[in-house]
């Protein structure tokens, strides 16, 4: 096999981020590729027309697909069930081409003019309210038609698929830099006070001691409030979440039931008898 920088080779790679190669994203495969320590028939998203052209640019003989099924399938876009979306912003976080519009505790929705059908949203939802709806477009994600009019669509795709992935590791570093700078100076102003405390130690050595032991009985009392509200918090956004999980795994057993295969039949069937008995 010839020496080929990742580079090129990433060119190829449809940029979708899927992970479904094994490896963290399409440019650990390229570099991957490179060194010789990976199949060149590991892209699902890509298909034979990838391998092939792999196959040429690294002078190996070609392939078929390592998931052959699953590389002749549609392309598939997500969509969310918004009305089961309890908006705990898992998928936004999973997302690697920003293409999930939501916050916290609000309704998220996909936007489908930059999904690349990665299914990387779909397994950190807690609620199951997540679907991919197959489409009839060959590369993904389809704004590539309109803002690279002049590429062939499947490279047009993988453009515009890098440019959002770009954008998602910007904004994750512009946010890591932000806390950052957060943290610093509160650190700076830390030890200011406590420089600021050691000078005028003789000062607060006249405080009186009743003076003392009230502020600290208040600060105890103030902290033991504050500690109360949080966990009843959380128990309550623990029980609203085992609750929407408990209907996603009724949803997914009914829908088993109606279009699963044999051995998903059967294993709906029994879940809900046993759903049943429970209730």
């Amino acid at each position: 096999m010839m020496s080929i920088a990742p580079e090129r080779i990433a060119a190829l790679l449809p940029q979708t981020q899927c992970q479904q190669c094994g490896y963290p994203g399409c440019a650990p495969y390229a570099q991957a590729l490179s060194r010789g320590e990976a199949a060149l028939n590991l892209c699902t998203p890509g298909g034979q027309t990838v391998i092939n052209d792999l196959a040429d640019l690294l002078q190996l003989p070609t392939m078929r697909p390592a998931d052959p099924k699953r590389a002749k399938k549609n392309k598939s876009i997500a969509y969310i069930d918004e009305t089961q979306c309890i908006g705990c912003t898992a998928c936004i976080r999973a997302c690697p081409v920003d293409a999930i519009f939501g916050a916290t505790k609000q309704m998220h929705t996909v936007i489908a003019s930059e999904c690349t059908g990665c299914e990387l949203c779909i397994a950190p939802c807690p609620v199951d309210c997540i679907y991919l709806q197959p489409v009839n477009d060959k590369w993904l994600p389809r704004s590539h038609n309109l803002t690279n009019k002049l590429q062939e669509d499947r490279f047009a795709a993988a453009t515009q698929a890098q440019i959002r992935y770009k954008h998602h590791c910007e904004r994750l570093e512009r946010l890591l830099q932000q806390k950052n700078a957060h943290i610093n100076p509160c650190n700076k102003k830390n030890d200011s006070k406590s420089i600021s405390n050691s000078a005028s130690a003789g000062h607060h050595q006249v405080v009186a001691a009743a003076d003392l032991i009230a502020k600290a009985m208040q600060r105890a009392q103030t902290l033991q409030t504050h500690r109360k509200v949080p966990e009843n918090q959380q128990n309550f956004q623990q029980q609203q979440i085992v609750k929407a999980q408990q209907h996603a795994a009724y949803r997914r057993a009914v829908r088993n039931l109606q279009s699963g295969n044999e051995d998903e039949k059967i294993a709906a069937l029994k879940w809900l008898q046993e759903y049943k008995r429970q209730q």
